[in-house]
């Protein structure tokens, strides 16, 4: 997804901060499709967060001025106002406005779009269609932490690997949390400060089985012989052992043999699939759980 913002005052996007009428931003009467409308728009704090992941186009009304790129740094809601604050980054090569309004049906961008000033949101990969002009966007790196104590909170994801998968979890995550709430997904390294006690076992054993609607499990040779995965291992089978089967997801990183692990069991062959895809595949499967 990417945030397009369209402004008809002339050097604007010179500036750092701009507002923005709530009415004109993220709404479907603004060329905001309704699913991300009614999920985006109330500008809640972890929607926020979630909005500032996204690369943004700064463009302004008619041919107005030249487009730029950039990403977010802040957002503030007041009564009848959206607050941005701006942070543009230089490309190169990029686009001129002649080339933004050439792709605009690529982009999601149609009608009189580019005549109105408005904030939209787009379902589209930015990075993936810019990169058939030959223009190859940054990515922002950073994941916002949860702010919640994972000793009784339900999470929608939680994530079972050996250490040696962690670099694809990472990628994983990235992607994964530009579609959910961090707080909707246990990632051991998000909650040090919490897994820093002892019988810890106990309490990863309790996320497991009672505070986790969607455990995906990264199986491997290294999984099926280290000490941790495997004792997370055994609370997953107690969760099948109960005909709890929707809990559970499978990635497989190789072809080692998994005790436990039958030749009907159906999984996901990360060799065969991007990390964007893995984390759609993840998205899907925790939207479809029992609430």
């Amino acid at each position: 997804m990417y945030n397009l913002l369209v402004s008809g005052q002339e050097n604007v996007w010179d500036a750092q901060n701009y507002s923005l009428d709530i009415s004109r931003c993220i709404r479907s009467s603004e060329y905001t499709n309704d699913v991300l409308a009614e999920r985006f728009g109330s500008f809640t704090g972890s929607t926020i967060e979630k909005l500032k992941a996204f690369p943004c186009i700064f463009a302004y009304e008619s041919f107005g001025g030249q487009p730029k790129f950039g990403y977010l740094k802040g957002i503030k809601r007041r009564v009848d106002q959206i607050i941005i604050e701006c942070e543009y980054i230089k490309i190169d090569p990029w686009m001129d406005v002649t080339t933004l309004h050439s792709i605009q049906s690529k982009l999601d961008i149609y009608g009189w779009e580019l005549m109105r000033t408005h904030w939209a949101l787009k379902d589209v990969d930015l990075a993936e269609e810019l990169l058939t002009l030959n223009i190859d966007i940054p990515a922002r790196e950073s994941i916002s932490p949860p702010t919640v104590n994972p000793e009784n909170h339900i999470f929608k994801v939680a994530f079972s690997f050996p250490g040696e998968v962690r670099p694809l979890v990472e990628q994983i995550m990235k992607e994964l949390v530009k579609k959910m709430d961090p707080n909707d997904i246990f990632y051991d390294n998000h909650f040090k400060a919490y897994l820093a006690r002892p019988n810890l076992d106990v309490l990863l054993g309790k996320i497991y089985t009672k505070q986790a609607k969607l455990i995906v499990v990264f199986l491997s040779k290294d999984y099926d012989r280290k000490p941790w995965p495997q004792l997370e291992y055994r609370r997953v089978r107690e969760i099948i052992f109960n005909q709890q089967d929707h809990k559970v997801m499978y990635i497989r990183i190789d072809d080692a043999p998994i005790e436990g692990l039958l030749k009907t069991d159906g999984y996901i062959d990360a060799n065969r699939h991007s990390a964007k895809e893995i984390a759609d595949f993840i998205f899907l499967r925790a939207k479809a759980q029992p609430l």
